[in-house]
């Protein structure tokens, strides 16, 4: 039976077509889909107009907000994220398949756990497996596990997506920090006099953001940041006092704690994979190393500073850990 003219038009159409409408869709652009790619910007134009020519319809609306997807444009994108979907969930099945203690793995993390928390276990990772080679994955945002970002994500947080699993490592508690010069000679500090560091909107959830708003709602902090290293690094300067996690702190010689440990609140450090990728080798050794060597560090960091993140204990780990159906 001869082909209808329709499957004529669309019959050649590749997964990287479709995708390369999908990110077009996605982002409204050219430039940000050529970023989501890997390509330049006139190769999504040349792409995006030889699709339109071989089906013999537009998919996009080109205007000055950006290229905004028709009916075709949303059908072409809805079916594009559908196979997507199902490409992420085979990569994750073999992925969760693999039983070999070789290869990569990437993690997915803050700046300021990355460089306060993680780095100072990996080089006993490296020595416990020397084959294994690990990709730190370093933003403010919640990555996309199912979408294949990362394999695994250390990330602070109360709430964990519930789609994922993982266990609790440690526990993150917080106080305020300064340089000494801050610090009377006798007792604690008048907070409210201090000069302050805040967290901008970006960060207005985090939970020392909404210690500050209810203990300090008068407060009108001078320097504001959506970033806890910046803060980190302008305490340590002496633009002003903050409250800081005190495992972080603790590691900044410059820094003296001028606040009792807040009792309220507290955050959860967790280490989060998706299901499907739980029994890989890879994921399973990093997750058991660092939810061994993770609490002994900051336990060791709260030995030295007196002051620090309290390291989960084993019965709590195991209390919170989380074991979700594949």
């Amino acid at each position: 039976m001869r082909k209808s003219a329709l499957q004529e038009r669309t019959g050649q159409l590749a997964w990287d077509d479709l995708r390369t409408v999908l990110e077009v869709a996605r982002a409204r652009s050219l430039s940000g889909a050529a970023r989501a790619l890997g390509v330049e910007h006139s190769t999504v134009f040349r792409r995006i107009e030889e699709i339109e020519r071989r089906l013999g319809l537009a998919l996009f609306e080109r205007t000055r907000a950006g290229y905004l997807p028709n009916a075709h444009g949303e059908s072409v994108a809805e079916s594009a994220t559908l196979m997507e979907a199902a490409a992420f969930a085979a990569e994750r099945r073999v992925l969760g398949a693999n039983t070999r203690l070789e290869g990569t793995i990437r993690v997915a993390t803050s700046e300021l756990l990355a460089s306060h928390a993680l780095l100072p276990v990996l080089q006993g990772f490296a020595r416990a497996h020397p084959r294994i080679e690990v990709e730190i994955a370093v933003s403010n945002r919640a990555v996309d596990l199912n979408r294949r970002e990362a394999d695994l994500a250390l990330r602070g947080t109360n709430t964990p997506p519930e789609h994922l699993i993982g266990r609790v490592v440690a526990e993150a508690r917080y106080a305020v920090f300064g340089v000494a010069r801050f610090a009377p000679g006798k007792g604690r500090p008048e907070l409210g006099a201090l000069p302050w560091l805040g967290y901008d909107d970006g960060l207005a959830d985090l939970a020392p953001a909404r210690w500050m708003r209810e203990t300090l709602p008068q407060l009108r902090p001078a320097l504001r940041s959506d970033s806890l290293m910046t803060l980190l690094r302008a305490c340590a300067h002496g633009l002003g006092v903050a409250v800081l996690p005190t495992f972080a702190a603790a590691q900044q010689r410059e820094l003296v704690r001028l606040s009792e440990v807040i009792e309220q609140p507290r955050t959860s450090l967790w280490l989060l994979s998706h299901p499907d990728v739980r029994d890989n080798a890879r994921v399973r050794a990093f997750s058991e190393f660092v939810a061994t060597a993770l609490p002994a560090e900051l336990g060791a960091r709260c030995a030295q500073a007196k002051t620090c993140a309290e390291p989960a204990t084993a019965h709590a780990a195991r209390a919170r850990r989380r074991r979700l159906a594949a």
